[in-house]
C-alpha cells in the first residue's frame, strides 16, 4: 500500500448518516422519488407516438431521465430498497455505513457494516459488511451482496456466484428483478443473509490454507496473469526479456503487482510470498491503485465503481477462484 490513497471503499459515496433508511436518504440527498413514463416521440404532425411497451424512467424532482425500460419494469423506491435494514438496524445487527448513486441516479447503492469481523489465522483481522445495490435505468435488480474488507489495508473483496454455490446458496435469491413480486424477493434475500458466518467462515479457512501454500516468483506470475486477465500472445515471447509473451500494458501492471508485493499489509505476519499475500497483492492493486491514474492524483470514478460492484470486482472473484485452485 502506498500509505497515501484512499481506497476505492472509501471513495465512492459518502458515510451514512441516520439510523433509518429515511434519515440516511435525507441526509445523503438520495430521498427522491423515481417515476415512469410512456416512451415515445413526437411524429409529423406533432402529436406523442407512444411506443408501446417501453417507458422511460426519471427523478421526480429534477425531471432527469435515468433509463428505458419495459412494460413490465415496476419502479422500486430507494427508500423500498433501502429500509429492509431498518429492522436489521433495530436489532444492533447491522449499522448504515457508507450510501451514494451514480450517473445522478441510474443506480443508487449503500453498505451495513456488522459489528463483528472475524481473523483469519489468529491474527489477520476481516470486518464484515452487506451491499445493496439497485438501479433505475433496468439495468440491474436489487442486489444484496455479502462481502468484507482487510482491516490492515482495506482490501474489499464481495461475494460473487462461485463462492454463493459453493455454500449452497441459489445466487438468484440474492437478486430481485424489478417487478410486482420484488416486495417478496427482497424478504428471500435477507433470509439468505443469515449465511454470511458461514460464508466468512468458509473464506478464512480457505485462506489459512492459502497461507501455508509457498509460491515461488515463477508461480505468482502466473497466477497474477490468471487473476488478472492479462494479455499474452506467443509472437512476444521472449525468454531473456518477455518469458510469458505479455503485451505492454500486461508488464506494466505486472510491474506494479511486483511493486505490491513488498509492501508491509503483504509481508505480515507468516504471508510473505504466499498465496495469501499474491491473492492480496491483486486486491491491493485494483482498491488502491487502479482507481487512481499514473500520478495517483486523479481519481477515475468508473473505477471506482467498477472495482465494488462491476468488472474490477469480477477480477477479485476470479482471483479468488484461481487462489483456490492453488489448494485443491
Amino acid at each position: 500500500m502506498t500509505g497515501r490513497l484512499l481506497p476505492s471503499y472509501a471513495l465512492l459515496g459518502q458515510e451514512a448518516k441516520g439510523t433509518t433508511a429515511e434519515e440516511v436518504l435525507a441526509n445523503a440527498g438520495l430521498d427522491f422519488l423515481v417515476k415512469k413514463a410512456p416512451a415515445g416521440y413526437i411524429g409529423p404532425a406533432g402529436a406523442f407516438v407512444n411506443h408501446r411497451g417501453h417507458s422511460i424512467t426519471y427523478r421526480e424532482d429534477t425531471g432527469a431521465a435515468l433509463g428505458n425500460v419495459g412494460s413490465t419494469y415496476k419502479v422500486f423506491q430507494n427508500h423500498e430498497a433501502l429500509s429492509v435494514f431498518d429492522r436489521l438496524v433495530g436489532e444492533g445487527k447491522v449499522e448504515y455505513d457508507r450510501i451514494g448513486m451514480i450517473d445522478g441516479g441510474r443506480k443508487m447503492f449503500a453498505s451495513m457494516r456488522m459489528p463483528e469481523g472475524f481473523t483469519v489465522a489468529g491474527w489477520d483481522d476481516i470486518d464484515q459488511y452487506l451491499y445493496m445495490v439497485t438501479s433505475h435505468d433496468g439495468s440491474t435488480g436489487v442486489r444484496y451482496i455479502p462481502a468484507n474488507v482487510r482491516l490492515g489495508c482495506t482490501n474489499q473483496f464481495a461475494y460473487l456466484d462461485s463462492m454463493l454455490r459453493e455454500a449452497g446458496i441459489n445466487p438468484r435469491i440474492l437478486s430481485s428483478r424489478h417487478s410486482r413480486l420484488v416486495g417478496h424477493r427482497v424478504e428471500e434475500a435477507m433470509n439468505a443473509l443469515n449465511v454470511v458466518d458461514q460464508l466468512n467462515e468458509q473464506f478464512a479457512n480457505r485462506a489459512a490454507e492459502l497461507m501455508q501454500v509457498e509460491l515461488q516468483v515463477g508461480d505468482r506470475t502466473e497466477f497474477y496473469i490468471e487473476a488478472m486477465g492479462l494479455k499474452t500472445d506467443e509472437k512476444l515471447v521472449d525468454k531473456a526479456n518477455n518469458p510469458f509473451g505479455l503485451t505492454t500494458r500486461g508488464n506494466n501492471t505486472l510491474d506494479r503487482l511486483y511493486d505490491l508485493e513488498g509492501t508491509t499489509t503483504n509481508t505480515d505476519g507468516d504471508m510473505e510470498g504466499t498465496a495469501w499475500a499474491a491473492f492480496n497483492v491483486v486486491t491491493e492493486y485494483l482498491d488502491h491503485q487502479w482507481v487512481y491514474d499514473r500520478k495517483g492524483e486523479k481519481v477515475n470514478q468508473k473505477r471506482v465503481e467498477s472495482a465494488l460492484l462491476g468488472t474490477g470486482m469480477r477480477t477479485k472473484d476470479r482471483a479468488w477462484r484461481a487462489a483456490a485452485r492453488l489448494v485443491a
